[in-house]
């Protein structure tokens, strides 16, 4: 019982903590491009689940954040997934949660899936695919489709990962100006790496993201069940 309350405390605090600018007010086509790509970048998280982990249900929160200020704000934005293991090779994901942020009240949908090959006793290689939906902002929707290939390594101390990655976005804007399209959509590969590791029942990571444009860091703190 005590878990489960933690892991409820530190949702509603991921939830209550972020900050970022979402707005096209005053801005070009490049500018609001920049804004599609960052939120679509942000999106193309998913967690980091351990191949070789049997447990069937898995919750995973944290914050990411980037190095850069975009548009002059620091972006501090939450993350928030839930995974469920089918069988010893497939887990489901989800992302299913909004927040607050200035004016505007984004909503996160999305699923995805983990499949994980390599040896039977040691898999060590996950692929992923997810697609993500970004709702409830005033000046535009995106989504945003992401896939990802990651070799797990396993350690005494910690787990780490490292991958590559690719995500597409479509950007559809509610914002009418002459300087910004009615539709924006762009592609990034990335390279990742995370390293985790297992503190009082529960899993705690960071990773970082990397890209020409931006790097993107996150933490979390992930909790198994059953």
């Amino acid at each position: 019982m005590r878990f489960y309350l933690i892991t409820l405390v530190l949702a509603g605090v991921i939830l209550s903590a972020q900050q970022a600018n979402f707005r096209f007010d005053d801005l070009n086509r490049e500018a609001a491009r920049n804004i599609a790509f960052h939120s679509s970048y942000w999106l193309s998280n998913h967690p980091q689940l351990d191949p070789n982990d049997n447990h069937r249900l898995v919750i995973n929160g944290g914050f990411s954040f980037y190095f850069r200020k975009i548009h002059g704000t620091r972006w501090v934005l939450p993350d928030l997934d839930i995974a469920v293991r089918i069988t010893r090779n497939l887990s489901l994901t989800a992302k299913l949660y909004g927040f607050q942020v200035d004016k505007d009240a984004p909503q996160v949908i999305g699923s995805g899936f983990q499949y994980y090959f390599g040896n039977e006793d040691n898999k060590a290689w996950v692929t992923s695919f997810q697609r993500v939906d970004l709702k409830g902002i005033a000046h535009f929707r995106l989504t945003s489709i992401t896939m990802n290939v990651q070799k797990w390594f396993s350690g005494s101390f910690l787990d780490y990962s490292i991958g590559v990655g690719a995500n597409i976005f479509k950007e559809r804007s509610y914002y009418h100006s002459t300087e910004i399209p009615g539709r924006i959509e762009g592609e990034s590969n990335y390279f990742d790496l995370d390293a985790i590791i297992p503190f009082k029942g529960f899993r705690l990571g960071a990773g970082i993201k990397i890209h020409p444009e931006s790097q993107l860091f996150r933490t979390y703190i992930m909790k198994d069940f059953f």
